[in-house]
């Protein structure tokens, strides 16, 4: 977009010069001295100076509703143009969290591929922070991903709702320990019968590990952990091999190679559930692939 009209609509939006330039990430002096310079060019003031406050006038009004129409018709072309580029490419991107590439590489993307023949299907796989960026950088036409917090200009279609769990092999003494309590999906454990146990940890910093130190933290537990990795993936065949246990989501067993070794214990005072979710920008131009992408990830996701 126009940088004159970019700046004007930020000023506009925050309403004064600081804050705008903080969004824009430019100091508040080279803003404010762009303002001035574009009043200038157009030989009329677009705002008022009270104070700290920058108000539009009744020209300013008009420049702004004139800047947002401006930029909903440069943003729906270059949605028509990713589109069409998609098209002429034959190509659809899509992301993915590493949890559930397994599922992905034997079930989805097969029946994806025969839906769509004469497409290119290109998958990324990276922590879901890099996939919404790179969605919202037009790299990406879709994700797959948990989330924990909706991003505004994005739509979302939710596949399940995942529950925050203790994962550990069939035959572990813990599973032997777990009652059925009111209100949790699976059979109870108390965190105190895992803190010694071996545990595995994703590395400090990722989503998972601040769950599993809150949780820890919580009842005012120190775990063993006897395992620091990077991914949920690499996490859970840990658990299958060295019988350690790990805070997991539901799903994430499911749709592991270990699925038939490791079951899913719930933890906690209540039920904490996390999205798994298809997200794509709202101006997308690939509706159609996206819904199919969305139903058949229904059918296979377990």
């Amino acid at each position: 977009m126009d940088k004159g009209i970019e700046y004007i609509l930020e000023v506009a939006r925050c309403g004064g010069i600081t804050k705008a330039a903080d969004n824009l990430f430019i100091t508040p002096s080279a803003l404010s001295k762009f303002v001035q310079a574009r009043e200038e060019q157009l030989q009329v003031k677009l705002f008022h100076r009270i104070g700290k406050r920058f108000v539009l006038t009744q020209a300013g009004e008009y420049y702004v509703q004139k800047s947002r129409e401006i930029e909903q018709i440069q943003r729906e072309l270059e949605t028509q143009m990713s589109r069409f580029s998609s098209m002429s490419r034959g190509v659809i991107r899509l992301g993915v969290q590493a949890s559930f590439t397994e599922v992905m590489f034997r079930f989805i993307l097969p029946e994806l591929k025969t839906a769509f023949p004469g497409i290119n299907i290109l998958m990324h796989e990276h922590p879901i922070g890099e996939l919404i960026q790179m969605v919202k950088d037009r790299q990406l036409d879709v994700l797959l991903a948990v989330i924990d917090k909706r991003e505004r200009g994005f739509c979302y279609q939710t596949i399940f709702q995942c529950d925050l769990v203790m994962a550990a092999v069939k035959n572990h003494p813990v599973v032997q320990k777990a009652v059925d309590k009111p209100g949790f999906p699976y059979p109870w454990i108390d965190m105190s019968c895992c803190c010694d146990e071996p545990n595995v940890m994703l590395m400090p910093g990722s989503p998972y590990r601040t769950y599993a130190d809150n949780l820890y933290a919580y009842y005012q537990l120190k775990p063993n952990i006897a395992y620091q990795l990077g991914s949920s993936r690499s996490g859970l065949a840990c658990v299958a091999y060295t019988r350690a246990l790990m805070i997991t989501l539901d799903h994430m067993i499911f749709n592991n190679l270990f699925d038939t070794e490791i079951v899913p214990l719930s933890v906690g005072e209540k039920p904490l559930s996390k999205e798994l979710v298809i997200a794509h920008l709202e101006d997308t131009m690939l509706a159609e692939e996206i819904q199919v992408f969305h139903e058949i990830c229904r059918k296979h996701i377990r």
